[in-house]
Parts: C-alpha cells; structure tokens; sequence
C-alpha cells in the first residue's frame, strides 16, 4: 500500500512539474504583428491597461531593428490601435527594472519613432505627434534577451489634450524648490470636459512638483461624467525655476610646487557646505529663564533646486599669476541662473630647488690651472620661477687634482633655498711641457763609466717650475681668493723648461757614456710630467774624466749615491768637481739625500748632517762606512742604515 502511494505522489510531482514549465514557456498571444493586441481606445483617446496585464515571457522576435534600439527584436510583443484625434499620444510601459525597447510604426511596416535607454529601467516612454485620425498603427514592445526579462507589465496610451480645454502650463517654484497645480489652472474657464454640470468631477493625478520636474510633464486629468463613465486627458505642465542662486566665497592663497603652474579648484574658493554655527548657551535675557543657544546660518553658496555649476574666470595660474589675482566666481544651477562675484587668489612660488648635473672633463691650461663652468654641467636642474643660481663647490683646479674629483654641484633659489648632487669631474693635462737645453758637464766614475739618471743639469730650469710634488692644496676653493694668488708667478717666464703642472722626469738617449766619450757630445734630452707627455730637444754634455785627488771637504750639492762624483763640490751650493769622498774628507750633507751603496768598506774623517731647506737624509744600504773621527747631527736630519749597511765610528 505504501509503495501504491508513494507511487500516486510522485506522478503528481511530475504533473506539477510539467504543468509549470508549461506555463513557463507559453508563448504570449500577441507575438506578432499579425496577432497584435487590439487598444480599446476610451472616449477621448486613452487607454490604461490592468497592473501588470501583459507579458514577454516566452515571446519570440523577428530580427527587426530600429534606428534609436541598441540590439535587435528578440523577444517582442505587438499592439495595435487607430488613432484618435489628438496633437500627439504618450505610450508607457512599467514593469521591473530591465533593458526595453519601444517603436511605433505604420500599416506599412514603416518606422515613426523608436526609444530605448541602453540600461536596465523599471519604464520607458514614447511620444509622437502627428498621427492621422482613424488609421491603424502598430506599438512594438521588445524586451532584450541578453538582460532581465521585463515580466508582467503595464501599458498606458494617452492622448494630450492640446484644444481649447487647456494649453500648456508653466509653473514656477518658489524658494524652496516646490510647486502646486490647481486644476482650474490648467483647463481654461469655457471648457466642458468631459460634461458640463455638478454631476461631473475632474481631478489631476499630480499636482505638487519639485526640482525633480523641471522641465515637460504629462499630467493626466481624470474626469467623470454624468453617466459615471471615467475619461482621461493628457495636459503639459512646464516645471521652471527663476530664481538665481545665491554666492558666497574667500579669498585663498594657491602654491606654485612644481616650478610651472597651480590649478585651483573652485570649492576651495566658492563656500558651499552650507550648515549652521552654534553659539555657547549664554544667559537668557529674561530673569529665571534659563539659558539660551543661538544660531547662525553660515555664509555659502546655495539654490532651491541646488546649484549644478561651480566655475571660477580662471583656474590655473603660473609663474606670471604671482602675486594677488581678481578673479571672477561662478555659480550656476539646474535651469541655468547663476550668480557672480569677485575674489583674490594670491599665488606664491614654494617649488623646492632640485639639483641635476652631469659629469664634466676638463683641462689644464697652460698656466697649470683648469676651470669648470657650473652652468655647462646643469642637467636640467629646477628651482622654481625666478630661476637659479648653480655653483661648485670647488671649481678651480691644478696638477694636484689629476684624475677624477667629486665635486657638489650646487643649486641655489631666489629665496636661499638649496640642494646638491654629487658629480665627477676628471682633471687632464695634455699640454707637453715646455723645453729649452743648455750645456752641461759630468765626470766619469771611478770605473770610467757614467749613466745619467738625472739628466735636470741639461735643461735650462725657469725658476718657478715645479719639478718636486707640492703639498696637496686641493685646488682653489670659492671663497673670496683671487686665481692669480693660486700660483704667483707660475709660467710667467719664457726662454726655460717648464710645464703647466708638475715636471716627473729628465732623461737623455744615451744614457751611458765611457771613457771613449770624453769630450762634447750631442745627446737627446727628454722631459716628461706627471700625466706621461713629454717633449724633446738637442743638448751638448761635456763628459770629464774621473778626478782621483783626495779633498778636505765636500759638500753634497745633489742628491745621489756616494760614490757618484757628479753630485760632490768643494765648496756650499758650488758646481761638482768629479771627486768622491776619501779619508782625509770631512763630509757635509745638508738639503740633500745621499745613499751608501759600495762593496765593501769606505772610510772618511768626517761626517757633518745639517738641517736644510729640503731634508737632510744619510742611508747605508749595502757596504760599511767608517767615520775617523765623528758624526755630527743638526737639527731636523736623518741617519739611517739598513741590515746589511754598517755605520762605524774609529778613533784613533
């Protein structure tokens, strides 16, 4: 038995089920045009179907499109009615909220009008005027497939009574955006619509009006005759708005922060939060009354219907604007009142400097000295509208600064503002030094042999050039000195050797003479600076022979070995004489260095080191270097030996 009624419920489900799809899918009777849905048209023209009377559901459509559609017919139903006499008709259709699509054509299938909003709405509207009394006209309602279906809708057909009934009506709102129709107002005083006597009633199905109406609207008149059968009218009431808005602003202070222009938006200079400021409760004037609030409206920019345009004369402002600006300020409101008024923008310049450079090479002229011009190495730097002042702090530079140097490239504004990069400048020298040669004398060594390690003797020296290295004075610094107190009197003098920055080297081709060289011989005499260029010229070098007398006091006038006779004179500052020290030598050192490097053993009588203008320096490197007597040391002097180098005192 149970299965017998388990059975029974399950085919009614089904029935159920088959039943609602039914339903579901039944295709409306108006599908087409050949089976559209006759309007019965009421007395004057009007008809107003039940809530929710018609459906698309499960419609079908021919492809037809139409010019103001924004796709083709895909689920359609049709209308039909014969027009009655009347200036123009509104069809409306309600349903829920979808895409819908509304034309209206003629017997011959040709195109009046056609409507369509292109997103989903809950109505849509169609009016036409012109219609020819008594023909037959076709209403095509689609419901797009690619959106919501519509579902039950309702369809109104109204006639606008444009007669000597009533004509259209303007209706202008008050202060506070609002506006009443009587319906005396808008049927005139000899109008008998629909019957005359006290058995008939009119009424209007909307008389009040915001800022929401302005504009057209259809209003419909509903009116009941004698006989208690219900007309309707369709009359235009025009929505209008003069009243202007009111304005209120403040002055304002704009900033420049990009070096180019400011845009001011007219809420910032036009008040329009509008509200009310409230006051602390005070005393009320009247005794035991307790206290009282006040309040004030604050001042702003206002308008019945609101205000839909916010405008100043001028909005961007740029390095001319600086300074205080009248501008013109701008309300405007929905039916296009406005009102004016004036005010100051006050533009300053705040953009902050920004520093951009580029790396630089520069050159060492002839006077030793190389320049970097700051504005050659600006990379687009910004500071704003007046411009910049762009600086090194170091800009000026000598042999010292060979190679590369990081520099701060410095911007500086009108107001004192500043910012800095870091950037490369490499210093050059290719400028060969300059070279002038004169005669010069050297002596043989105890061997017969000379090689010319220093060949400074054959150039004519000018007195200034620079040939030791100098303290590192990094360059001239901005501060105030003059460049010519840089170097006094560098490369003032001609007719010498010199060069722009430092003198490295004198050499000679050959470097190596003998016995069979004595006399004059021609040689090539080179000289180098510190950046490797280098020049050349002829020189005459007298070659002497080795002088084995034995003096009793030398003098070092050059720095050298000890047993280099070039570098010995009998007297201070005097010229060589080709002779080394002996036992009998009472040695003098002083400004000059003098290495000991002899196999074996030399003896002197002995040995004085003074302080000079250069330093003083005795080194035994390799051999023994016996003093009869003593050694004496003055002031700032060096005396130094290494492992193998022996330094010894005899008295006898």
């Amino acid at each position: 038995m149970r299965k017998f009624y388990a059975k029974m419920i399950f085919i009614f489900l089904a029935f159920l089920i088959l039943k609602s799809q039914a339903f579901a899918f039944q295709i409306p009777t108006n599908d087409t045009r050949q089976t559209a849905f006759q309007l019965p048209l009421g007395p004057n023209g009007n008809y107003f179907s039940k809530e929710g009377q018609f459906s698309a559901n499960g419609a079908s459509g021919d492809g037809t499109y139409y010019s103001r559609w924004g796709s083709r017919a895909s689920r359609s139903v049709w209308f039909k009615f014969k027009a009655p006499a009347s200036d123009k008709i509104i069809v409306t259709v309600e349903g829920q909220e979808s895409y819908i699509q509304l034309a209206l054509v003629n017997a011959k299938d040709e195109e009046l009008a056609s409507t369509a909003f292109g997103y989903p709405v809950k109505s849509d509207q169609l009016l036409f005027t012109g219609l020819r009394e008594g023909e037959e006209y076709f209403i095509v309602v689609d419901n797009p497939i690619e959106g919501k279906p519509i579902g039950q809708f309702t369809l109104k057909f109204q006639n606008y009574l444009m007669t000597t009934c009533t004509q259209p009506y303007v209706l202008a709102l008050d202060a506070n955006g609002k506006g009443r129709v009587k319906i005396d107002d808008l049927l005139s005083e000899d109008c008998y619509w629909p019957c005359a006597g006290v058995e008939c009633s009119r009424e209007l199905t909307k008389s009040n009006f915001s800022c929401n109406d302005l504009g057209e609207n259809y209003v419909t008149i509903k009116g009941v005759g004698a006989n208690g059968t219900t007309y309707y009218g369709t009359t235009l009431v025009k929505v209008v708005d003069n009243i202007p808005p009111t304005i209120a602003v403040r002055n304002i202070r704009a900033n420049i922060t990009n070096g180019e222009f400011v845009k001011v938006d007219p809420k910032n200079v036009i008040l329009w939060r509008c509200g009310k400021i409230d006051s602390s409760p005070s005393p009320n004037p009247v005794p035991g009354a307790g206290e009282t609030q006040f309040f004030q409206e604050r001042p702003c920019a206002k308008d019945n219907c609101g205000i839909e345009l916010f405008e100043l004369s001028k909005t961007t402002f740029t390095c001319n604007d600086l300074g205080e600006n009248e501008v013109i300020a701008r309300v405007v409101d929905k039916s296009g009142n406005e009102a004016t008024t004036k005010v100051i923008i006050t533009i300053y310049d705040l953009t902050a400097p920004v520093a951009k450079a580029k790396d630089a090479t520069v050159y060492l002229a002839a006077n030793g000295l190389a320049k970097a011009d700051a504005n050659l190495m600006d990379d687009g730097s910004t500071a704003g509208c007046a411009g910049y002042n762009a600086s090194l702090n170091k800009s000026i530079f000598d042999y010292n600064d060979l190679g590369k140097n990081e520099v701060a490239f410095i911007v500086k504004d009108d107001r004192g503002n500043l910012a800095s990069t870091m950037v490369n400048i490499a210093v050059e020298d290719t400028l060969k030094p300059v070279i002038v040669s004169q005669p010069a004398k050297m002596y043989l060594n105890e061997n017969g042999k000379l090689e010319v390690r220093d060949a400074k003797a054959l150039a004519k020296l000018c007195s200034d050039a620079v040939i030791v290295v100098r303290e590192n004075w990094m360059g001239f610094e901005p501060d105030g000195s003059r460049e010519d107190e840089f170097f006094q009197m560098f490369s003032k003098q001609e007719g010498c050797t010199k060069d722009n920055a430092q003198i490295s080297e004198f050499w000679t081709e050959p470097r190596e003479f003998t016995s069979a060289n004595l006399g004059e011989n021609e040689v090539d005499l080179f000289v180098s600076d510190m950046s490797g260029n280098y020049t050349s010229t002829k020189a005459k070098l007298t070659i002497l022979p080795f002088d084995t007398s034995c003096k009793k006091e030398l003098w070092a006038v050059k720095s050298g070995d000890w047993n280099d006779p070039n570098i010995w004179s009998n007297k201070e500052n005097g010229e060589a004489i080709g002779v080394v020290p002996c036992e009998s030598s009472t040695v003098n050192i002083k400004g000059q260095k003098v290495n000991f490097v002899i196999e074996g053993e030399v003896a002197v009588k002995t040995v004085n080191l003074l302080e000079g203008s250069e330093p003083t320096e005795l080194y035994i490197q390799v051999g023994s270097l016996k003093v009869k007597e003593a050694i004496s040391e003055k002031g700032n002097v060096t005396l130094k030996q290494s492992e193998i180098g022996k330094l010894e005192v005899i008295k006898e």
